[in-house]
């Protein structure tokens, strides 16, 4: 199966072999099930039969995976197994981000009363307290920013990875409903 029959996005001239893009469908396919999940744009339009991209009605070539029309047919919405797991895909992104802030901002708050319960409340007690609230703030803020956003992003990433693959054996099988 060529990387085109996949669904995937064929290799850039200048990338080694071994080489495979992080993504699977393309942006413009994952913005639009952003829109479809939040409600702004209906599960309806003209498809790649293949990756399921966008298409335009002068297109004669997908521009993600480079299947013709004639080849690969259009679909007039996405297969609702997609969809899904672009759902689950995005809760598992923002999961983690969620956690990592809230796992900072725990042990921040924790470390924060640690001098009032030995020291009593004074004044450095309260400048301590309130410092290291602001601290862990903004530092459990940058983690989940940095750290959650990408681990999220691969967590997310494999669940959809599975998901189409499952899809796409199901599809070769003939037994995907693809509605």
């Amino acid at each position: 199966m060529t990387r085109a029959q996949a669904g995937e996005r064929p290799s850039s001239p200048g990338a080694s072999a071994g080489a495979r893009d992080d993504e699977i469908v393309s942006a413009r396919l994952v913005a639009w099930l952003d829109a479809v999940l939040a409600g702004r744009a209906p599960n309806a339009g003209r498809f790649c039969g293949n990756c399921y991209h966008p298409r335009q009605a002068e297109d004669g070539d997908c521009p993600h995976c480079g299947s013709s029309v004639a080849k690969a047919g259009t679909v007039d919405s996405v297969p609702l197994v997609i969809i899904e797991a672009h759902r689950r895909r995005r809760g598992r992104e923002g999961l983690v981000v969620r956690s990592i802030a809230w796992i900072g901002l725990t042990i921040g708050v924790v470390l924060a009363l640690v001098p009032l319960a030995f020291a009593g409340v004074t004044w450095w007690t309260l400048t301590a307290f309130f410092g290291l609230l602001i601290f862990f703030y903004i530092f459990s803020a940058n983690v989940a920013n940095s750290l959650g956003d990408a681990w999220g992003y691969r967590w997310g990433l494999a669940i959809f990875r599975r998901a189409w693959d499952q899809h796409l054996a199901a599809r070769a099988d003939g037994s995907a409903g693809d509605a």
